[in-house]
């Protein structure tokens, strides 16, 4: 394969075939044949959720569409059935609360949180999946006390924004960090594990990977990519992620080293699918400061191949993955989103950022992924520094089942040597 042409990808039948993947059908579909399962066992998208939440959801949802998925299209049509979930959780959570069943009133908490999630799911770009973000915030925050470490809301100044690309210099960019409490801090401060979150789970969505870094002896930060949250960098500028990226490692190499006891030479980037692409970046453009990087099912180049955008809607992704992504990298449509030519833009082949030095680095995906080509993992070891690859087979994006425990025990090989 040359890096900058490529007659077919490892995909290939699965972008041919639009029926290979069924769910795209119909909104019954959907939730029989792709989202039930993993609702059923509370794992993504469904962290912290409860599958008896959601049955009458997409019960409604497929009354009012007429079981059209035309709908999933409509963000805020879709959107409006979960409302009435949530905040009948809410309710619940608070009558528990009340009465000192604090345990029950967190599980309560981040089942409507997971069930906000999914009412903004894939990307918050209307007036009501923006609401269901907020919402789903307060929602989280409010059993984070309970949960063992707790959230603490930092709002880390953009200093490095730029005014000519629409950031400003006065907005924050709002993280949420957990330091382990069970544990004394080592000597030298926390090991400190960045993640970098993706396209759909934004900072409040990650309760179960964040809860297993904080028990191996990690704080755990995690930010926003461009375009999605709360993050304030500009949606369509390749660089902007730069300067959120330096905004936050400046302050971790100051306030949260002085305050939070960081150990600044043990910093690990873990990116988690469209965070993997910014994982790959990070390790290259921040090689100095980071003292490894984990791109977990990120694309690089190919992802933003016209023939791939094309096919995005019918394959792996649950739903509207194409317009999402032409979304949060500035665009009001999927046409005005290739016709701006993105992998001119955006690939961190064509922009040079994989001739940079890096960080090291583990690139571990699944080799059927058809949310982001498995060429663009591959594409990043033929550059630069020797990196660590692993690509599960039989796996589809993020390489799971299996690559959760690879990671982690990569990191702490890393680390502590162990």
């Amino acid at each position: 394969m040359a890096d900058n042409s490529i007659q077919s990808f490892h995909v290939q039948s699965t972008i041919n075939n639009s029926n290979t993947f069924q769910h795209h059908q119909s909104v019954s579909a959907l939730w029989r044949k792709k989202w039930r399962t993993p609702a059923s066992m509370g794992v993504y998208p469904f962290v912290d959720g409860k599958v008896e939440d959601f049955d009458p959801i997409f019960e409604e949802l497929v009354k009012i569409s007429g079981d059209d998925p035309k709908i999933l299209y409509d963000p805020d049509a879709y959107a409006k059935p979960f409302f009435p979930v949530a905040e009948s959780l809410i309710a619940k959570a608070q009558r528990a609360e009340k009465v000192g069943s604090t345990n029950e009133a967190r599980d309560l908490y981040l089942r409507a949180a997971a069930v906000y999630r999914i009412a903004r799911f894939p990307i918050n770009r209307s007036t009501l999946s923006q609401k269901a973000w907020e919402d789903g915030k307060k929602a989280y925050m409010t059993a984070s006390p309970y949960l063992d470490p707790p959230n603490i809301e930092v709002g880390i100044p953009f200093t490095h924004a730029l005014n000519s690309a629409g950031e400003s210099k006065d907005a924050v960019i709002p993280v949420y960090l957990r330091i382990p409490k069970s544990t004394p801090a080592p000597e030298n401060g926390w090991p400190l594990l960045l993640f970098i979150c993706g396209l759909d789970a934004y900072r409040t969505d990650h309760t179960n990977r964040t809860d297993t870094h904080c028990k191996r002896g990690y704080a755990v930060l995690s930010v926003e990519i461009p375009g999605t949250g709360d993050s304030p960098a500009a949606r369509d500028d390749p660089e902007s992620p730069d300067r959120q990226f330096a905004s936050v490692l400046d302050w971790i190499y100051t306030v949260g080293r002085e305050r939070y006891h960081f150990n600044t030479s043990r910093i690990i980037a873990r990116g988690v699918s469209t965070g993997g692409y910014y994982a790959m970046r990070i390790a290259h453009t921040e090689a100095n400061r980071l003292f490894a990087v984990v791109a977990q099912g990120g694309g690089s180049h190919w992802m933003f191949d016209e023939r791939w955008i094309k096919a995005q809607n019918h394959m792996e992704y649950p739903f509207a993955l194409a317009d999402a992504l032409a979304y949060k990298f500035g665009h009001n449509s999927v046409d005005q989103y290739i016709n701006d030519a993105p992998i001119k833009k955006f690939s961190l082949f064509e922009g040079g950022i994989f001739d940079k030095s890096s960080a090291r680095m583990l690139v571990i995906n699944g080799m059927e992924d058809s949310i982001f080509p498995i060429e663009d993992s591959i594409l990043a070891l033929k550059h630069g520094r020797v990196k660590e690859a692993r690509f599960l087979e039989n796996r589809k994006h993020m390489g799971n089942p299996g690559a959760e425990e690879i990671l982690y025990d990569w990191i702490d090989e890393v680390v502590y040597g162990r």
